[in-house]
């Protein structure tokens, strides 16, 4: 019997190099409240650079414009994501398609028509509509599949977005359509109010939800960042995490964190678990990616 063998558990069976993927910015924090959140282009990139560092090998991006309220135009990315490049040799950059603010498809896609070195490798596709504590994301099936007919025409591959198990469903489908790539990545995103919860059981729903051989990562909203990045760091899984979706590095007592104070929190757990951290060689090949970055 090979040691390797789909069923016999880990640590008999080793897990996959761990992927971090930091999402630095997002689209509600202002430094006003979160003081280290990364807003500028100069600071977006060196908040990359630093969990780059420390051991992401994804970030997960937003622009904002000069009132740190978010921005859609293409221009925007075109001042951070080549510079994120040219100091992080191979990093994966995935853009944001966010409805929670901007509604057009035109806005919405305007990020997929970026070339060169600005041009993403990745972007968000959430499939399905939403409501945060105070706002509706709004992601018709038809804004999904024109979302992701872009994406593939424009060769970027979508990070996948699952709140529920519908949108667990949706991946099948899109995938059953051809427009889902293989390998599929999907973050598990658990803990928003009106949706999945941050319990082991929904976290465990969710992914037994999505294609077996989709490439999965765990992440908590707020106080449950640390809790679902944890589990998914120990059951195998992969981690989103970053300021975008939590301020705080103690929720007790709410302590403010930085992105790289995140990172480095999951590189000691892959640590205590024995789990290697992904390079940006590995990830690349995880996601299906070309082995190197474009040049900037």
């Amino acid at each position: 019997m090979s040691e390797h063998a789909d069923f016999v558990p880990h640590p008999l069976r080793s897990y996959s190099p761990l992927i971090i993927n930091a999402a630095l910015t997002g689209m509600v924090p202002r430094r006003n409240r979160v003081p280290h959140v990364p807003v500028s282009p100069e600071q977006i990139v060196a908040d990359a650079q630093a969990c780059f560092e420390a051991g992401a090998t994804i970030v997960h991006v937003h622009a904002r414009a000069a009132d740190e309220t978010p921005e859609w135009r293409r221009a925007a990315y075109e001042e951070f994501i080549p510079e994120i490049r040219r100091h992080c040799s191979g990093i994966v950059v995935c853009a944001t398609t966010s409805g929670r603010t901007f509604v057009e498809l035109d806005q919405r896609a305007d990020v997929l028509t970026l070339e060169g070195p600005a041009k993403p490798d990745m972007a968000s596709l959430t499939l399905g509509s939403l409501n945060f504590r105070d706002v509706a994301s709004v992601n018709s099936p038809q804004m999904i599949r024109a979302l992701a007919a872009r994406m593939a025409d424009a060769g970027i591959r979508p990070e996948v977005e699952v709140f529920d198990t519908g949108m667990a469903y949706m991946a099948h489908t899109l995938r059953a359509e051809g427009l889902l790539p293989d390998p599929m990545y999907v973050n598990v995103l658990l803990g928003s109010p009106n949706t999945a919860p941050a319990r082991i059981g929904d976290l465990a729903s969710l992914v037994a939800a999505l294609p077996s051989d989709a490439v999965w990562a765990a992440a908590g909203i707020g106080a449950f960042q640390l809790t679902m990045n944890a589990i998914s760091v120990f059951a195998g899984g992969h981690v989103r995490t970053g300021l975008e979706d939590n301020a705080h590095f103690d929720h007790a007592t709410r302590s403010p964190a930085t992105n790289a104070q995140l990172v480095h929190r999951i590189v000691g757990l892959a640590d205590i678990a024995g789990r290697p951290v992904s390079t940006p060689e590995q990830t690349r090949a995880s996601l299906g990616l070309a082995p190197v970055a474009i040049s900037a």
